[in-house]
C-alpha cells in the first residue's frame, strides 16, 4: 500500500501510532476502496432505489480510480449516467456492463450499448443487438433490439452483415420482423420493390403496411397488382378518400389478375364511411354482379340492407336482409332481419324468424330484443315476461335488471329483488351500477331484510365461499355506509389470496434489476417478469407498475389480479389501490383541463381514455387511430379546423395535451349533438354519429342509458359503450374532488 495514502513522509520514520488508530485507519481504507469479499455496490443498490443518480455517479466515479467496477455496478454507474444526460459516462460504463456473468443484465448492457453506437458504429451496434432477437429475451428487449437494427441499416452495413441480420429475422416475432423487413427493403435497390408488395401480401393492417404502401405508390409504373395492394391499404387506414380513385380504375382491369368484386365492394365501403349511401348501394350492387360465392354475396346484402336503413328506406332494407338470409342463413342474418321488421312495425314476422334461430345463445338475444321492443311500445307486462325466462350468458344480467326496473316500476317490489338477487358471478360494472340504480329505489324495509340475510351469509361462509358471498352482497348494495363496510371486508379477504411482504420474482432479467435496485427499469424492460403466482402478488405487481409510470401495463395486470381472485366481487369493492391500478388516472391536471375546453365531464374523458388506449400515449391502432383518445389523423384535423387550431401532423397526436383537447372536443361535440346524453355520444365516438343516431331512433321515447346499450347491434361499440360509461363512475368515486360519481342523465331521449 502506498505510505503517501496513509499519511508517512518519504525520508522519516513512521509516528507511533496504538492499534486502535491503526484498525480504525485499515478499516477506513476498506470502506474506501472495497474488497472483493464485501459487496461494494450494495450502497449503489440503496441510492439507485432512491433515484440520488448524481451521489451514485459521484461515488462510481471514485470507486474507478481505486479498482475497476464490476458489471452489476457499471449497470448502476450506468443508469446515473443516463438520467443525468452524460453519454459519456454512460458508455464507459456500458462497456463494463456488457461483461456481466448474468446473461439477461448482459443482454441489457448490450442493447443500451448497441443504441449509443448505433450512429457511429452501425456494424458494432448490429453485433451487439443480434443476440437479443431469440425468444428468450423479454419482448421489450427484442423490440429495443429491432430498432436500433433499422437505425444501423439507415446508416449503412456491410454486405456480410446485412446478410447476417437477414438470416435472424425468423428469431423475431411477426410484428417486430415486420418492421425490421420494411427497413431492409427500403434500402434495398434491387429487391426492394419485390419486397414491399410481398410485405402488404402478408397484411395490410399495421403501420407497416402503410409505409411500405407509400413507397410503392412512388415508384414509375406502378402494375396494377401493386396498385390494388396499395388501395387495399389505403382503405383499412382510413385514408378512403385516396383509395376510392384507385379502385374506380382497378375494376376497368380485365385480365384477372384483380378481384373486380372485391375491389367494387371496398369501394363501396369508401363510399359508406362518408355516409354517401346510394353511392355505396351502387358498387355494392356491381361487386354483386361480380361476386360467384353465395356466402360472399349474402354478405353484400347485408351491407346494402344497412345502406338503405341508414337512408331511411326501410323497405328496401328489409327486401335486401331477406335476400341476405335466403342466399345463406345464419343466426346473425336472421337478427339483422327481425330488428328491422321491429323498426318497421312487423311484430309477428320478426317473431317467426327469431324462433329459427338455432344458438342458445342468440335465441336470448333474439327474446332480449323483443323485450325491448315491447317496453318501446308500452307492453311492460310482455316484456317481463320475455326478460325473466332469458338465463343464457351474456343476456342473463341484463335481462334480470332490466326485468327487475320494470317490477319495480309497477308496484312488485317483492318480484323486484327475486330478479335482482338471481344476479350472480361475473357482472360487468355496467350492470352493477344499473342494478344498485334499482336496488336504491325498492322500499326500504326489504333492502334491510335483504342486507341482513347477505350479512348471515358472510358471516357463515367457509374460506372457499367467503369471497363469493361479498360479492354477491356488494353487486346489489347502494347504501355508501354499507359499502365502505364491505370495502374493509373484501379488503381482509383479499389478503388470504397470498402475500405480498418480500414477493418472489422468478428468475431472469426483471429479479435482477430489482435486485441492484434499478427497479423502474425492471418495469421497463421486462414486465412479464414480475411475480403474479396470486392474487396478491399481481396486485402488488401492479401497482408497481403504476407508480413506476407504466398505467396501461398496470391496468392489464390489475385486471388479471381481480379476475385471480374472482371477479364475482364487482370493481368498486375492491381494495383501493388495485383499483386505482385498474383505473389509473396518470394525467390528472391535463385530463381536467382538456375537459374544461371541451365542455365534457372529466371522468367521461378519463373514461374514453382508458378504454381507447389504457392510457398508453404511444397507443398506434391498426388502422392509424393515435394517442390516448385514439384519435384518426382526418378527425383531429377536421375538430382542429373547427377549434381554430394549426392543423396537426399525424404524429403530433401521440402529444398527451393535445390528443386530449382535440377528444375532449369532439366528444364535446357529440355530447351537446345529442343533448347531453352520455350513451349514445359515447356510441357515436366509436361507430359514427348517424349509427348512434339510428339505434336512439330505435331506442324509442323513454331510453335509458340501460335500454340503449341492448340497442347498439354492434357488439364492440356495445361492450364499448359500457365500458366508458362504468369507468367514468370508477374515476368519480376515486379521484372526484367529493368522492362520489358523476351524474348522468336519467334519460337517454327527450
Amino acid at each position: 500500500m502506498d505510505r503517501f495514502f496513509l499519511g508517512f513522509e518519504e525520508g522519516k520514520p513512521p509516528p507511533r501510532v496504538n492499534a486502535r488508530w491503526w484498525l480504525g485507519t485499515v478499516m477506513a481504507v476498506i470502506a474506501a476502496v472495497g474488497l472483493n469479499a464485501i459487496p461494494c455496490w450494495a450502497g449503489l443498490e440503496d441510492l439507485a432505489r432512491s433515484g440520488d443518480w448524481e451521489r451514485v455517479l459521484a461515488i462510481a466515479a471514485r470507486r474507478t480510480d481505486q479498482l475497476p467496477l464490476n458489471p452489476t455496478e457499471a449497470m448502476i454507474a450506468a443508469r446515473a449516467a443516463r438520467a443525468i444526460a452524460d453519454p459519456a459516462a454512460e458508455r464507459r460504463f456500458l462497456e463494463i456492463a456488457a461483461g456481466a456473468a448474468e446473461e439477461e443484465l448482459q443482454r441489457l448492457a448490450e442493447v443500451q450499448l448497441a443504441e449509443l453506437v448505433s450512429a457511429e458504429e452501425p456494424e458494432r451496434a448490429v453485433t451487439l443487438a443480434l443476440p437479443a432477437f431469440g425468444r428468450e429475451n423479454p419482448w421489450q428487449v427484442r423490440a429495443a433490439a429491432t430498432e436500433i437494427s433499422q437505425t444501423a441499416v439507415n446508416v449503412g452495413i456491410e454486405p456480410a452483415q446485412r446478410a447476417t441480420l437477414e438470416g435472424s429475422l425468423r428469431k423475431l416475432s411477426r410484428s417486430l420482423r415486420r418492421k425490421l423487413e420494411l427497413t431492409l427493403a427500403l434500402s434495398d435497390p434491387q429487391n426492394g420493390r419485390h419486397r414491399l408488395e410481398k410485405l402488404l401480401a402478408s397484411s395490410t393492417r399495421d403501420l407497416v403496411a402503410l409505409q411500405a404502401a407509400g413507397a410503392l405508390e412512388a415508384f414509375e409504373q406502378v402494375t396494377s397488382k401493386e396498385r390494388w395492394r396499395v388501395a387495399q391499404t389505403l382503405y383499412r387506414h382510413a385514408m378512403y378518400d385516396r383509395a376510392a380513385p384507385i379502385l374506380e380504375q382497378l375494376v376497368e382491369v380485365q385480365d384477372g389478375s384483380i378481384p373486380r368484386d372485391e375491389a367494387a365492394f371496398i369501394r363501396g365501403r369508401c363510399a359508406f364511411r362518408r355516409d354517401r349511401w346510394r353511392e355505396s348501394i351502387e358498387w355494392y350492387q356491381k361487386a354483386l354482379s361480380w361476386e360467384r360465392s353465395v356466402e360472399k354475396k349474402a354478405e353484400i346484402e347485408v351491407h346494402i340492407g344497412r345502406c338503405y336503413e341508414l337512408e331511411g328506406n326501410l323497405d328496401k332494407a328489409v327486401d335486401a336482409a331477406v335476400r341476405a338470409v335466403r342466399l345463406k342463413t345464419t343466426d346473425d342474418r336472421r337478427l339483422f332481419l327481425a330488428r328491422l321488421r321491429l323498426r318497421r312495425g312487423e311484430l309477428d314476422l320478426a317473431e317467426r324468424g327469431l324462433s329459427r334461430l338455432r344458438s342458445r345463445t342468440d335465441r336470448a338475444r333474439g327474446e332480449v330484443m323483443l323485450a325491448v321492443d315491447a317496453i318501446k311500445r308500452g307492453d311492460g307486462i310482455a316484456a317481463q315476461r320475455r326478460l325473466e325466462n332469458v338465463r343464457r350468458s351474456p343476456w342473463a344480467i341484463p335481462a334480470a335488471v332490466l326485468s327487475a326496473e320494470l317490477a319495480a316500476k309497477n308496484g312488485d317490489a317483492g318480484v323486484a329483488l327475486e330478479l335482482l338477487d338471481r344476479i350472480k358471478g361475473p357482472v360487468d360494472d355496467f350492470w352493477v351500477n344499473q342494478a344498485r340504480l334499482v336496488m336504491g329505489g325498492l322500499p326500504q324495509t326489504q333492502i334491510e331484510t335483504w342486507r341482513l340475510q347477505r350479512e348471515q351469509d358472510v358471516k357463515g361462509a367457509t374460506k372457499g365461499s367467503l369471497w363469493r358471498a361479498l360479492g354477491r352482497w356488494a353487486v346489489l348494495e347502494s347504501d355508501p355506509g354499507e359499502l365502505r363496510l364491505l370495502r374493509g371486508m373484501v379488503d381482509a379477504a383479499f389478503t388470504s389470496f397470498g402475500s405480498a411482504i418480500d414477493p418472489a420474482f422468478p428468475p431472469g432479467l426483471a429479479a435482477e434489476l430489482w435486485t441492484i435496485g434499478l427497479e423502474r427499469e425492471a418495469a421497463r424492460w421486462d414486465p412479464g417478469g414480475w411475480p403474479r403466482g396470486n392474487a396478491v402478488e399481481s396486485a402488488w405487481t401492479a401497482s408497481k407498475m403504476l407508480e413506476y409510470g407504466f398505467p396501461s401495463r398496470s391496468t392489464r395486470v390489475a385486471d388479471g389480479a381481480w379476475r385471480q381472485a374472482g371477479s364475482e366481487v364487482p370493481t368498486s369493492v375492491l381494495p383501493e389501490e388495485l383499483r386505482r391500478a385498474l383505473y389509473p388516472l396518470p394525467e390528472p391536471a391535463l385530463v381536467r383541463e382538456a375537459a374544461a375546453k371541451g365542455a365534457v365531464h372529466w371522468s367521461l374523458l378519463a373514461g374514453v381514455a382508458r378504454e381507447e388506449s389504457r392510457w398508453d400515449p404511444r397507443a398506434l391502432s391498426a388502422v392509424g387511430a393515435r394517442g390516448l383518445v385514439q384519435l384518426m389523423p382526418s378527425t383531429a384535423v377536421s375538430v382542429a379546423a373547427s377549434s381554430g387550431l394549426p392543423t396537426p401532423a399525424a404524429d403530433d397526436l401521440f402529444e398527451p395535451s393535445l390528443n386530449l383537447w382535440l377528444g375532449a372536443t369532439e366528444l364535446g361535440r357529440l355530447i351537446e349533438t345529442f343533448s347531453g346524453r352520455w350513451a349514445p355520444a359515447v356510441a357515436a365516438y366509436n361507430a359514427g354519429e348517424i349509427q348512434a343516431r339510428l339505434w336512439l331512433d330505435q331506442c324509442g321515447s323513454e331510453c335509458t342509458s340501460a335500454l340503449y346499450l341492448q340497442n347498439i347491434s354492434f357488439g364492440s361499440t356495445r361492450a364499448y359503450t359500457a365500458g366508458v360509461l362504468s369507468a367514468a363512475v370508477n374515476y368519480g368515486e376515486l379521484y372526484g374532488r367529493n368522492g362520489r360519481p358523476p351524474t348522468e342523465p336519467a334519460l337517454v331521449s327527450d
